[in-house]
């Protein structure tokens, strides 16, 4: 079993990329609590004021914790591809592959790997796993996440 370790500079997640989160994750929760005060205006009391400055207080906070969603370690064997995060992990078997993609980053995220035991819905629920392809042996993970793939398949 192999394993590899996955940190935020590792993940591509720069500087200014953790700014644009924090911005994105803090705009969007002042606009969800001043949307809220005009919809409910008795369940959000207060000044405008105070919803910018949780706001503010939100992204910062999303920044902060966002450098432990980017630090794990990645574990390949023969027959299973595991993460292991601090407070959960996550598997996929070689006969439990149902979707391999392969993303070119944006804005907010950089070029990764997605594996999972789940269709695209059920991913988008549940997770899979996330790899980013700084990562050296990324291909080397691809390539054996979809030669399981295709051997399920037949």
């Amino acid at each position: 079993m192999q394993g590899y370790q996955v940190t935020p500079e590792v993940a591509g997640l720069s500087g200014k990329r953790r700014l644009l989160r924090g911005l994105l994750s803090g705009g969007l929760f002042g606009a969800i609590e001043v949307i809220g005060h005009f919809l409910w205006p008795s369940m959000f009391s207060g000044p405008l004021a105070g919803f910018f400055i949780s706001a503010i207080i939100f992204a910062f906070l999303s920044v902060a914790f966002d450098a432990r969603k980017f630090n794990y370690k990645v574990f390949v064997s023969d027959d299973c591809i595991t993460t292991v995060h601090s407070r959960y992990q996550r598997s996929v078997r070689k006969n439990e592959v149902k979707m391999v993609t392969e993303s070119e980053g944006n804005v907010l995220l950089p070029p990764s790997l997605r594996i999972s035991k789940y269709g695209w819905f059920g991913t988008w629920l549940w997770g899979g796993i996330w790899i980013p392809k700084a990562l050296p042996e990324c291909t080397a993970i691809r390539d054996l996440a979809l030669s399981w793939k295709d051997s399920a398949k037949v």
